[in-house]
């Protein structure tokens, strides 16, 4: 039995078929596209840390305003839920989350080598930045480690590929 569609109800449907193709989205709607491929993804959008994997990381600063000397203090994506790195004496391995709005770095192991600072000394706040990250964002090719009120603990700049 085949159904018959009036000329007016098909084309009242097919008018309204192409008008919510053109619809916008409200207000907390998500959006439906996706970046092009190799452009860097909205400020809200979350970033797995998969894409960090194999990166290394220089700390340029400490706390915001502390200006790290040298270029020895060094984070290091290895699985993307692991880090490695230096406070620029002693080595240190943690776990890490999985999504950088929701980042939290710990428990830490460290070797522990004797070195000559003191406490307050730039490996022992980098240390400490990391214990308090609870988040992170991407701003091109720097990574800043944030504290769950969106302080900057740490500042790094992409590390250049080792040849």
């Amino acid at each position: 039995m085949a159904t018959q569609v009036s000329g007016f109800k098909l084309s009242a449907w097919l008018l309204a078929a192409a008008l919510s193709a053109c619809a916008v989205p409200g207000p907390g709607s998500a959006p439906t596209s996706t970046p092009a491929s190799g452009s860097t993804p909205a400020p809200d959008a979350p970033v797995a840390t998969t894409s960090l994997v194999g990166t290394e990381w220089v700390a340029l600063a400490i706390h915001g305003a502390r200006e790290v000397t040298g270029s020895k203090i060094r984070l290091r994506w290895v699985a993307a839920d692991q880090i490695t790195g230096t406070g620029g004496c002693n080595g240190f391995r943690a776990r890490a989350g999985t999504n950088l709005a929701t980042l939290q770095l710990g428990p830490m192991s460290s070797t522990g080598r004797a070195c000559l600072s003191l406490p307050g000394s730039q490996e022992d706040l980098f240390i400490k930045a990391l214990e308090l990250t609870r988040k992170a964002r991407l701003e091109r090719d720097q990574l800043i480690l944030m504290d769950d009120a969106g302080k900057q603990l740490v500042r790094f700049q992409r590390a250049a590929p080792s040849r």
